[in-house]
């Protein structure tokens, strides 16, 4: 049986209400989840539809918080300025359970339980949209993003990553049952996700890491694995945007289908329009375009289906 897109976890009969609605403002909000504590910060923005907002879940980079990286992004203020609602979870220690790290996958966290359960008990704590449900990631963030679509298609209406695609073993094994419309974000010259693939590169990268990571898969191959699943068969629609950017577009017979992938010629391992001071080693950032507004446009044009 083929699932149903934006189908919601631990789905409530119709007209149920909501057990609490928490006010304007950020909140850390309790999980437990196999024993384990795993809060998650909530931002809901001063006004919001009160039949369901726009719900985005924001997976910061390995070693970093998910506050610092919202300092990066911006998503927060966007939420407040657009009307939706902003999820930043935590990785329970530095970095995501993406599929990379074999010790990981073997004893670590359920990431992919993790985020099912926060999407499961937001909708109790405010009024979500289902069919408005987006995940955006960077760096660890964004092959989390990508584990979690491969896993549960169904989920979301759109996601987006940026300097980052999946680990080799989960892009391998990615046959989602749904078209999902994918935003990626890449530069060439990243030392710490190669736009090529494969794993971190140079001296510096491996020792800014500490611990190795499994290869990703390339940017070229995950933009075809997405194209052919999602059958985006109208493309590539190349742009340019100067000084330093491009971007191809395919499309399929429905918006599901939509494959965006920019590319950053010389950019670092780093958020284009990024609001925030980035250490030089991660490379340069891009002021081509501003990566939060591209993706927030991007998940404003996906909607499942009622």
């Amino acid at each position: 049986m083929t699932p149903e897109r934006c189908a919601s976890v631990g789905r409530v009969t119709p007209g149920a209400s909501q057990s609490t609605t928490l006010p304007a403002g950020r909140h850390t909000v309790p999980l437990t989840l196999h024993g384990r504590d795993r809060p998650y910060i909530l931002h809901v923005p001063p006004i919001a539809p009160a039949d369901g907002a726009p719900f985005v879940l924001q997976l910061h980079g390995r070693g970093i918080d998910p506050i610092m990286f919202d300092r990066w992004t911006g998503f927060s203020a966007l939420a407040d300025e657009a009307g939706f609602i902003l999820a930043m979870p935590s990785a329970a220690g530095e970095a995501w359970n993406d599929g990379r790290y074999g010790s990981l996958l073997r004893d670590g966290p359920d990431d992919v339980g993790y985020l099912l359960a926060l999407l499961d008990d937001a909708r109790f704590r405010v009024p979500i949209d289902r069919r408005r449900i987006y995940l955006v990631g960077m760096s660890n963030g964004a092959t989390m993003a990508a584990r979690f679509v491969c896993e549960h298609p169904e989920q979301v209406a759109a996601f987006a990553q940026v300097a980052g695609t999946a680990a080799e073993a989960v892009a391998r094994a990615c046959r989602p049952a749904v078209p999902v419309p994918i935003l990626n974000v890449h530069g060439t010259r990243d030392r710490y996700a190669p736009y090529a693939g494969g794993r971190a590169r140079g001296l510096r990268a491996r020792l800014v890491l500490r611990h190795p990571a499994g290869p990703c898969v390339g940017v070229d191959e995950w933009a075809r694995r997405w194209v052919d699943g999602n059958r985006a068969l109208d493309g590539p629609h190349a742009e340019t945007i100067p000084p330093d950017a491009s971007v191809r577009r395919w499309r399929g017979p429905t918006p599901a289908c939509d494959a965006v992938f920019y590319r950053i010629d010389g950019g670092g391992h780093t958020w284009p329009g990024n609001r925030a001071w980035v250490p030089p080693v991660f490379g340069r950032t891009s002021r081509a375009f501003d990566a939060t507004r591209v993706a927030w446009d991007f998940f404003a044009e996906h909607t499942c289906e009622a």
